[in-house]
């Protein structure tokens, strides 16, 4: 069946190397997003994509992206919709941690990030170059050798940012 979504990513999130079962159709609605191929995120093989452009990413082929600021991207193709991470992917919460294998399912609870994953905990103050906020949640790909954090700023607004990127307060 045909399929449109959008998809909002915060400014500064990094969409970690993943696949679809389908082509995918992407118009970028709002920002500058940015698109490369790989198994692994690689910022300089990164492509800018501004409002009004249009990308094709192939089915079963790994990919992964950066959103520079807020971006809203429609997608578009012959379905279902459904998104497989390469590598594995950790989700931090205020919950805990959990291993998560496909975007927009749960994940399933571990006891422990590996080693090396989450250094800061939610609720952790931070500053970047968006300003200054708390840790709300955050992602990891070991494999990747990339931790971001989802931050929280005074207004309620939400951004991203590696972990080498943030300055604990």
């Amino acid at each position: 069946m045909p399929y449109v979504i959008r998809i909002h990513n915060d400014a500064g999130y990094v969409v970690l190397p993943h696949t679809h079962a389908e082509d995918e159709n992407v118009v970028v609605v709002r920002g500058n997003w940015y698109l490369g191929a790989g198994e692994r995120f690689d910022s300089s093989s990164l492509q800018r994509l501004e409002p009004g452009a249009y990308g094709f990413v192939p089915r079963r082929m790994s990919h992964f992206a950066w959103s520079e600021s807020a971006t809203t991207i429609q997608v578009h193709g012959i379905g279902p919709f459904s998104t497989d991470w390469v590598q594995a992917v950790y989700d931090l919460t205020a919950s805990g941690v959990a291993h998560v294998t496909a975007g927009g399912r749960p994940g399933t609870p571990v006891p422990a990030a590996p080693t090396g994953c989450f250094t800061l905990e939610v609720g952790t103050t931070v500053r970047t170059r968006f300003g200054k906020g708390r840790v709300i949640g955050g992602l990891c790909s070991p494999s990747s050798q990339l931790t971001q954090y989802r931050i929280q700023n005074d207004d309620g607004d939400h951004f991203w940012a590696t972990a080498e990127k943030l300055e604990k307060q």
